[in-house]
């Protein structure tokens, strides 16, 4: 999981448009050398203008706000910076390290590019502990930096210090490090990460201040056999603490140890098409908690049809032991991805998971399904809305005192399988972006979400909207 952002400070709703075109004006009218940049800062002054109208138009239409996270996905990441996770059946994935450019600082081999940012968002509806649901304005300031040490290495450093008004939240200072390494030898590909996380940020499943932390370790081997087929091993170890802060689950500390294994064939066709079947299994154990064990069966298939067009999936079946019950459930992902012009892209993602649960002995079935449009215009802007649905079952385990046949001899059986809570959520988001001075990035956005459970005090309905300035090089 990543964390999220940082920045600067500049505020949008403080620039006038008066003053704005009265420096552009000013600016016209010199003469000789210093007209040229003048130009310049012209179209800069123009570019912050028209993003002004724009964004305070967006302000004044959406006047309610919320606590801020910038994910689309409203699940628990929604609030809480994504940690190590143990993604059942999961494949990480090794891209090659080609930086895109050369980096602020250069030490021979390493290549130092650091970053900052500044978000602010006030929230509506954030979750103190759950029924209690309170306003508060929340500042983040996330700085950060990644090092790549020649082609093969890199490591990416995350702060995020968040900072809230209202006193019924901690000030909190999130923090993530990941170290990734790749490496090929002819046919073979090699990878390896190892990343550490730890948050204090409000969360959904428990709505309340949770902290998290969490270590992941993750190996990958490929090879390359013929022009068309390819095979990959992956192995992955998590370990991850959980507790929250408030509410009624306050100072109950959940402990989760998980090792998992995958393995997958993959052919490619004449018709840009590789399609691929997995396989992965893995051993999950929680204190407090028992041991839980699964398999997942997949297929999947990458497709491109046409050149605008994109789509790629997988489905399967996963089998989950637990206290000797068992839970069989199918599983899949999709997406689809649309380019009708150049600054125009459409997106549809949907997916269905199985993971442990924060609870001791649940496990949280994940259905969902979410849509983005994404539009550029004028070179420099970017406009883009999601919206989502989701469902969230939480299936708990529990023993049962029963004999096998009705015999007190016997040993007892337990097969107790129940949803203990489900939640549906809905969320739709709006976002404005532009770039300046080539590193700098600045944006605004609005969302609501509203979830309904069929346990009352986890029902929540939030809204949030903020600006986040940033510096990347």
């Amino acid at each position: 999981m990543s964390l999220a952002g940082a920045n600067l400070a500049l505020d949008i709703t403080t620039l006038k448009p008066g003053r704005i075109m009265f420096k552009a004006i000013a600016c016209l009218r010199r003469r000789g050398a210093a007209r040229a940049g003048c130009r310049a800062r012209c179209a800069l002054l123009k570019r912050s203008a028209l993003l002004f109208f724009i964004l305070a138009g967006m302000t004044r239409a959406n006047a309610q706000g919320i606590l801020a996270p910038t994910s689309s996905d409203f699940d628990k990441s929604t609030y809480a910076p994504v940690l190590p996770g143990y993604q059942t059946g999961g494949v990480p994935q090794f891209g090659a390290l080609v930086p895109e450019t050369l980096g602020w600082v250069q030490w021979g081999v390493a290549d130092l590019h650091p970053r900052l940012d500044y978000q602010f968002v006030y929230g509506d509806g954030i979750p103190a502990s759950p029924t209690n649901h309170v306003r508060t304005a929340i500042q983040s300031i996330s700085p950060g930096l990644r090092l790549n040490l020649g082609s093969h290495w890199k490591l990416d450093y995350d702060a995020d210090m968040n900072l809230y008004s209202s006193h019924q939240f901690a000030d909190e200072t999130d923090q993530s490090v990941k170290l990734s390494g790749n490496a090929t030898y002819e046919d073979w590909a090699f990878g390896m990460s190892q990343s550490y996380g730890y948050s204090d940020s409000p969360m959904v499943e428990t709505e309340a201040q949770t902290q998290q932390s969490g270590y992941a370790t993750d190996l990958m081997i490929s090879r390359q056999m013929g022009s068309r087929l390819s095979a990959k091993l992956t192995l992955d170890q998590d370990i991850a603490s959980s507790s929250a802060i408030s509410g009624a689950a306050a100072n109950n500390t959940q402990q989760l140890y998980s090792w998992i294994a995958s393995g997958g064939l993959y052919y490619q066709t004449d018709y840009k098409l590789v399609a691929g079947i997995d396989a992965s299994g893995g051993y999950t154990s929680t204190s407090p908690g028992t041991e839980m064990d699964f398999e997942q069966l997949q297929s999947s298939l990458n497709w491109q049809p046409l050149e605008k067009l994109t789509v790629s999936g997988s489905a399967g079946v996963e089998d989950t032991q637990l206290l000797g019950s068992q839970l069989i459930d199918p599983t899949f992902s999709a997406a689809i991805n649309y380019q009708p012009f150049e600054q125009t892209s459409l997106s549809l993602t949907g997916s269905r998971t199985v993971n442990p649960s924060i609870y001791q002995d649940e496990v949280v079935k994940s259905t969902q399904v979410s849509a983005t449009l994404r539009q550029r215009f004028l070179k420099h802007f970017s406009f883009e809305v999601s919206g989502g649905y989701s469902t969230s079952p939480y299936v708990g385990f529990a023993t049962q005192g029963v004999f096998l046949n009705n015999n007190p001899r016997a040993p007892l059986v337990t097969t107790a399988v129940q949803q203990n809570r489900s939640d549906e959520s809905r969320f739709v988001r709006v976002g404005l972006s532009s770039t300046f001075r080539q590193r700098g990035t600045v944006s605004i956005f609005y969302s609501f979400s509203d979830i309904s459970s069929s346990l009352t005090p986890f029902a929540l309905s939030t809204t949030q909207v903020g600006f986040e300035i940033g510096w990347h090089y």
